[in-house]
């Protein structure tokens, strides 16, 4: 594709640069990969994303080779970095200085490339704290705010098993504390129809699951258009309104994602 001709790259100065990090395992990142570079596209997300950067190797992986052809045919740098491989021994003395150690590196490959603010959309390894205080970076985290940690399999096992009425996901800034920065706006739904058409409680929580899969890449494109176009601006860390006031009750997507699903499905 021709450079001057291809719609995933901008020439306005000002406009937002994003770095994309993905482990890219399966369906769900590159739904949210593919949904983002629809909505470049199709106007929705005046943005460019700079870099995809993969923490695997591609290891014959279909999504993976998926997104990483989608992206170098839209000229988008790709960044194999692997994780599973890098320093094993010092990962089993001491986790924290890996991580440390894995970011240094890290930081040293993305810095080759423009980027305003990065989101985290499917990937499966922690920042470690100086990534977090040095770039501004959202995290697609799926749970509802303040509630559950770690990954979508332990999370939803645990909604489905506490009997929780809802469920969903969160937009948070990254900070050095786990899953618990900011938040910039969540997702949520209602779980009780899923309960009666699927008593059997592996059953639901692949059907949690397929219908949380619906909704988070609305959720995540539509936290990036808020920041895109100014509704919020995030600085040292917290995040502030278009007036520059902190933001108070962070804002709930989900009847703007009912639409959008619905729409989808018919």
């Amino acid at each position: 594709m021709r450079r001057d001709s291809n719609p995933f790259l901008k020439k306005d100065v000002n406009m937002k640069r994003i770095g994309w990090f993905t482990t890219a395992r399966g369906p769900g990142s590159f739904n949210l990969f593919k949904t983002m570079m629809d909505s470049i596209k199709d106007g929705t997300i005046d943005a460019e994303i700079s870099f995809v950067f993969i923490n695997r190797e591609v290891k014959g992986n279909r999504f993976r080779m998926k997104l990483i052809s989608m992206a170098e045919e839209a000229d988008i740098p790709v960044i194999l970095l692997p994780s599973d491989n890098f320093e094993p021994e010092l990962k089993e003395k001491d986790l924290p200085a890996w991580r440390a150690a894995y970011g240094k590196v890290m930081r040293e490959q993305i810095s080759k490339y423009p980027m305003d603010f990065g989101a985290l959309a499917g990937y499966m390894l922690i920042l470690d704290p100086e990534t977090c205080r040095k770039y501004t970076i959202i995290n697609l985290h799926p749970a509802l705010p303040d509630t559950y940690k770690g990954t979508w399999e332990e999370i939803v096992a645990k909604v489905v098993e506490n009997g929780d009425e809802r469920y969903g996901a969160t937009i948070h800034l990254c900070t050095p504390e786990l899953d618990r920065g900011e938040t910039l706006c969540y997702d949520s739904f209602l779980l009780n129809q899923i309960r009666v058409d699927h008593p059997e409680k592996d059953d639901q929580i692949k059907q949690v699951r397929a219908e949380e899969l619906k909704r988070e890449a609305h959720l995540l494109i539509g936290a990036i258009k808020m920041i895109v176009d100014g509704e919020i601006a995030i600085k040292d860390g917290k995040a502030y309104d278009s007036y520059g006031n902190t933001i108070g009750q962070n804002p709930c997507l989900a009847e703007r994602i009912d639409r959008l699903v619905h729409h989808v499905r018919t």
